[in-house]
């Protein structure tokens, strides 16, 4: 696959995209540097205006994989990433195969199309590059493997080592594993369930194995605590602590496309953030579960503890509160139904469980549930097309479905093939399973390329020439401008290095890679703090996550050392601007600053009263101009808005429209428009340029959308 898509090594594609080229990437340069240099620290300056580093450890950077790095240059990183991102995809497979033939204790070519189907699952196929959750698919039916030895033989080694790797390699993903493992527990009491016995009275028979699995599970989260408390405390500190009502209505959380994802191409690029569950792990398996629950081959038993496992997840992702439990007590920004793999996972054992007790064996059974299949298919496309909506750029709520006819054609032949295929299984056709096989390879290789159809994958020979070439341009400017004396920050807008991505850019973490001391910074671990002050005090802020090195003004670049600003343009036209005044990495303040509230939406307010607070003065730092004429005009494709203001006093002036993002909005002043990095997905301080008092100056904004009155929206 890597190689049809052209993924270097493979080809001269690299996977920078989405999560990838913003964050990992920045945060596995910095973990090769550390690594290289035997020198771990706990805090970095290179995280905004500065944090703690062992969050983003614990998120991002546990996985032994992680090594491999050491192998490339910085330049070569995404070539690393790649390989890692491959090994992994194998890993998931082997584990899955050898689990199943392990628990089943026969081994044979459907195990491997089991592990086939894992490794290349609708999750994966979806989410492969954000690839710190990787570790967990591996390790899972490893886990799982050991769970069952500690239930039925009381040894927890297995369970307890496992469970404890996936903790510490991403503790997101451990959790919401934990939360499995208790279902998988109701369905291996509902499975050896007397028939006299109701569940509650088998709960009381299997006590002793129960206590076995919660001393274990608390062994193992106890020994993770090393990983834990850090993390837990560096997690309290973000934004996400904060549990919204909105969060646990009674509501399910999709609607009746949902069979679109039990096909093959339910899903592209362009609805990675908003989509139903991916639900599709070949036809083969989504078939085999139907035929599971209706087969006479199949005891009672097995069908009611299936039912608990499989009804369990899908439940858990449908219901809303159980939904956001599940995530750890938040929606997610994207990227939803992160425990979908579970749903994966739990069908190719049922499946390949009914396979070993003969239920291909029953033709028409196969031939009804995979025409049911085509049936629930086809009435997901109809719902699909009535529910479908645009997403807009800064929302997350509409379910995003690739719902070409020509997919839902592939998805309807892959079913007829596959039942041909699995009638000649039953019959023991050895090429039936020989072509089963081939039929699985092929739709999983094409669900994943219709999963990554339209993803921006960079040039790799672009990568290294424009990041070696930028580098040595950030570095001579260090080398040149850094006061040995002083700490003050350097902020850098790389244009050759933003335009190597096909979509927005915004650098958020790049000090990372060039190693200067910025003030951006994008991570699901930043400080909620840091995100609060530099919000209100006119800084780009987008969501929780992100803060961005645009909105300086002449305060904020004073107090937070903001001395060196570098502009890289595309051709050769680099501008460095060197401020004189930048209070380096400290200064004094008066005590006031301890009892400084700042509020939202009113960045000249805040940034009047935090210099008052620093000085201990009740002194005006800013003065709005007078407003003598503002206009607004509407045109077929856009609101104009003209404002003429008078300064009353010298020096910068700026612009900040509380609550808008700046999407579709463009500036000019005095006919000159300003650079289209202020129009994006944030709200930030705009400059209006340095004026003398009593000058006159004009603003013009052409805004897709209408904007509320901005007479207020102006200070110097």
């Amino acid at each position: 696959l890597f190689a049809i898509m052209g993924i270097a090594p493979f080809g001269a594609h690299n996977l920078l995209v989405s999560d990838l080229s913003t964050q990992y990437l920045q945060f596995l340069a910095e973990l090769k540097r550390q690594l290289a240099h035997f020198s771990f620290s706990g805090y970095s300056f290179l995280m905004s205006i500065g944090d703690s580093l062992v969050p983003i450890y614990a998120y991002y950077l546990l996985s032994p994989l992680n090594v491999i790095i050491l192998f490339f240059s910085t330049a070569k990183l995404p070539i690393a990433i790649d390989l890692i991102i491959w090994l992994k995809l194998i890993l998931c497979a082997v584990s899955m195969s050898a689990f199943l033939g392990q628990k089943y204790r026969q081994y044979d070519l459907m195990a491997i199309y089991g592990g086939l189907a894992y490794g290349l699952c609708g999750f994966v196929a979806m989410y492969f590059y954000d690839l710190m959750w990787l570790d967990a698919l591996i390790w899972l039916p490893i886990m799982i493997y050991g769970l069952e030895k500690l239930f039925y033989e009381g040894k927890g080694g297995l369970y307890v080592f496992s469970l404890i790797v996936i903790i510490m390699t991403n503790f997101y993903m451990g959790y919401i594993i934990c939360i499995f493992n208790v279902l998988y527990v109701a369905y291996l009491i509902k499975k050896d369930q007397p028939i006299k016995l109701t569940f509650s009275q088998s709960i009381d028979v299997n006590r002793k194995p129960l206590g076995w699995f919660l001393w274990y599970s608390l062994l193992s989260a106890m020994v993770s605590a090393v990983v834990l408390i850090p993390t837990a405390l560096g997690m309290l500190a973000t934004g996400k602590k904060d549990l919204l009502i909105s969060n646990f209505l009674f509501r399910g959380t999709f609607g009746f496309s949902f069979p679109v994802n039990l096909g093959v191409g339910g899903n592209d690029f362009a609805g990675r953030l908003a989509h139903n569950p991916s639900f599709f792990t070949g036809t083969l398996f989504i078939i085999g579960t139907i035929v599971y629950f209706f087969s006479q081959r199949i005891s009672k038993r097995d069908k009611q503890s299936a039912g608990i496992l499989i009804g369990g997840i899908f439940v858990g992702m449908w219901f809303l509160p159980l939904n956001t439990i599940w995530h750890m007590f938040q929606q997610p920004a994207g990227f939803p139904f992160r425990m979908v793999f579970l749903f994966s996972f739990a069908i190719i054992m049922v499946v390949y469980e009914g396979y070993m007790q003969g239920m291909f064996s029953e033709t028409k059974l196969l031939v009804r549930s995979g025409l049911g299949l085509g049936i629930a298919i086809a009435i997901g496309y109809l719902f699909a097309h009535i529910e479908q909506q645009k997403m807009t750029a800064y929302t997350f709520d509409i379910s995003q479905l690739s719902v070409r006819p020509i997919v839902l054609g592939f998805a309807i032949a892959f079913i007829i093939v596959t039942v041909i295929a699995m009638i000649g299984v039953g019959r023991h056709h050895r090429m039936s399973k020989i072509f089963l096989g081939i039929i699985l390879m092929f739709e999983l290789g094409l669900n994943f390329l219709i999963a990554t159809d339209g993803a921006p994958f960079g040039n790799q020979q672009d990568f290294e020439r424009t990041y070696t070439k930028s580098t040595k341009l950030i570095g001579a400017v260090e080398k040149r401008y850094r006061d040995d004396n002083g700490f003050y920050r350097f902020t850098v807008i790389n244009e050759p290095f933003r335009h190597l991505f096909k979509v927005p850019y915004n650098g958020y973490n790049d000090s990372f890679l060039f190693r200067n001391h910025g003030i951006s910074s994008y991570s699901s671990t930043l400080n909620a703090n840091t995100h609060h002050v530099l919000g209100n005090l006119g800084f780009s802020t987008r969501n929780i996550r992100r803060i961005d090195m645009l909105g300086g003004t002449a305060i904020t670049n004073y107090f937070f050392g903001l001395k060196y600003s570098y502009f890289i343009g595309d051709h050769g036209n680099n501008q460095l601007t060197v401020r004189k005044d930048a209070a380096g990495l400290g200064f004094m303040a008066n005590n006031r600053i301890q009892n400084l509230n700042l509020k939202h939406d009113q960045a000249f307010t805040n940034l009047n009263q935090f210099t008052q607070a620093v000085s201990g003065d009740h002194n005006q730092y800013l003065v709005k101009p007078t407003i003598m004429t503002e206009s607004k005009q509407v045109h077929r494709d856009f609101f104009e808005y003209r404002i003429q203001f008078r300064a009353n006093t010298t020096g910068p002036h700026y612009l900040y429209i509380p609550g808008v993002r700046l999407y579709d909005v463009n500036f000019y002043v005095n006919g000159q428009r300003l650079s289209t990095l202020y129009s994006s997905l944030g709200t930030e301080m705009v400059p209006m340029g340095d004026l003398q008092k009593g000058q006159t100056s004009t603003l013009t904004i052409h805004s897709a959308s209408e904007l509320p009155s901005l007479s207020n929206d102006l200070s110097g």
